[in-house]
């Protein structure tokens, strides 16, 4: 069985109207896609991916192998990190079709692979491999691996760690990207792995005006009684699409959602805390020396529920009415 499907994208049909050339081997793809041996190497060194960290991704669950997770949530998010980070604006159409055609060639059994999808800017016109090439054209790798690290929903010990940054640095700084899913994730893995030194699961990032920020990997979602609150994006945190799936789910409920600056204190006054990722719902058993209620129950019911009760939830996505509060 295939348990890992690799392809690399063909720019000129992801990215219609740029005038992006397409290869001998490009003309033969199947929905804007060539299916390559994983094993083998698909990147050069010259690429800004591997040079610079510079471009973007997304990661979407496959239920079953089947089902993808907040897939038009994600391809929408697609095209703000294109915009955002001044690239070439992808086709959603044509990147829908690229998801089908991937998860299409997958038989890897009835697990939950992720499918990621990555974009880098391209070779670096810096160099003279990069200058021999299409100057802007992006590379674009996709990939479905069931072999790979699976979810759990075993509850969390997390740490409150310091992000050295105050609450209003991504309005007054833009040009830093903050908020955006980019390919520079280094500082994110560092700081899991500084959590995991300290004896905990999981960080959450806190300014150095108190506020929370989200995970290095997640969003983080409380609940204060019949509320439901996440850090605004606008604070400089990904708006994530499990945070969005949890926040419908819970309206499906009757309960009310909202975005705004939550204090790391207040925080650890809440009733239960998630962390939302990868199209999964994690509950939160403690904080620092907070502890937490969790509700097994409820985590079951909800991750049944964005993975199986796709029309229903997105029916409530319209209702999210999401405005920055500052």
């Amino acid at each position: 069985m295939v348990a890992i499907q690799l392809a690399r994208g063909v720019a000129a049909e992801l990215f219609p109207g740029y005038g992006f050339p397409v290869s001998e081997e490009e003309k033969a793809a199947v929905h804007h896609l060539v299916m390559v041996d994983p094993d083998s190497y698909q990147s050069r060194v010259f690429d800004r991916a591997v040079m610079r960290g510079d471009g973007f991704f997304e990661a979407i669950s496959v239920i079953d192998g089947k089902i993808p997770v907040s897939l038009d949530l994600h391809l929408a998010r697609l095209e703000h990190n294109a915009k955002a980070l001044d690239m070439p604006i992808p086709d959603e159409k044509a990147f829908h079709e690229a998801c089908e055609e991937l998860i299409a060639h997958y038989s890897g059994g009835h697990d939950d692979p992720m499918l990621r999808i990555l974009i880098s800017r391209g070779a670096d016109p810096g160099t003279g491999v990069g200058r021999r090439h299409h100057p802007g054209m992006p590379s674009i790798w996709m990939y479905l691996d069931g072999e790979g690290e699976k979810h759990e929903t075993t509850p969390l010990r997390m740490v409150s760690l310091s992000a050295g940054r105050d609450s209003r640095v991504a309005e007054n700084s833009p040009w830093l990207m903050l908020g955006l899913k980019t390919l520079s994730y280094v500082v994110n893995m560092a700081t899991a792995r500084a959590a995991e030194r300290m004896g905990y699961d999981d960080a959450l990032f806190v300014t150095t005006d108190g506020y929370c920020l989200e995970s290095p990997h997640a969003n983080i979602v409380a609940r204060f009684g019949d509320i439901w609150v996440t850090p605004d994006p606008v604070i400089g945190v990904l708006h994530g699409t499990s945070q969005r799936e949890l926040f419908a789910y819970v309206r499906r409920l009757g309960k009310i959602t909202r975005y705004q600056d939550l204090p790391v204190e207040e925080l650890k006054k809440a009733d239960e805390v998630y962390q939302t990722r990868g199209g999964w719902v994690i509950p939160v058993k403690s904080l620092d020396d907070t502890e937490f209620a969790v509700n097994t129950e409820f985590v079951k019911q909800a991750n049944h529920a964005i993975h199986y009760e796709q029309e229903a939830q997105q029916a409530e996505w319209a209702h999210d009415n999401y405005q920055p509060t500052r």
